[in-house]
């Protein structure tokens, strides 16, 4: 399925005052320059990278639904996500240093740390897109490795996100992972006092 146009997808997004991350303003406000977009574009091997752009702002939660919207998924599927990865911090450097920003693109497994630690919009909008590249069946190589718990396959939500944390379809660390996510979603931590 086609991702909807970043004009289409900013549209459909609820806006509202309510920013729970004032830490990530500069970041939530900053948009990749065609010079950063064409580094990306020559240096990811991501399947549906000429369609990140990273071209809105807005707060946190404004982002994550636009990245949601544009890559036709849940938007609270993305906040729960966002919450495990990072509970909205843009500033979130994990893995030992490798792992960036909302959604924690990883390196040297993802282009490129420099714009997704500093751009939120970039990061939300690459997260979506990889999740649609797993569940699309366009993460081949995910058929070539050892330690699966399942046979890769397009259609799988679920194991599209844990292969987001494992690079595993449907290992015990993804499940673990997924378990986690599910909670979060299901409770929807972001709405809870002191989130």
């Amino acid at each position: 399925m086609a991702p909807l146009s970043d004009l289409a997808a900013a549209r459909l997004v609820h806006r509202s005052p309510w920013e729970p991350r004032h830490d990530n303003g500069a970041a939530n406000r900053r948009v990749p320059s065609s010079a950063d977009l064409a580094y990306f574009r020559a240096h990811s091997e991501m399947p549906y990278k000429a369609q990140v752009t990273g071209a809105f702002t807005g707060t946190t939660d404004e982002i994550i639904q636009w990245a949601a919207y544009k890559h036709r998924l849940d938007p609270n599927l993305l906040r729960a996500v966002a919450a495990v990865e990072s509970w909205w911090h843009m500033w979130t450097n994990g893995d030992n240093g490798d792992s960036f920003g909302l959604f924690q693109i990883r390196r040297p497994y993802h282009c490129c740390d420099f714009l997704a630690a500093g751009d939120t919009a970039f990061n939300a909008d690459y997260y979506g897109a990889i999740i649609r590249a797993y569940y699309d069946g366009r993460q081949t190589w995910l058929s070539t490795v050892t330690g699966n718990g399942a046979p890769y396959r397009a259609g799988d939500l679920w194991g599209s996100v844990g292969a987001w944390f494992s690079g595993r379809w449907h290992d015990p660390g993804a499940q673990r992972y997924v378990a986690k996510v599910k909670t979060y979603l299901r409770e929807r931590v972001w709405r809870h006092p002191g989130f």
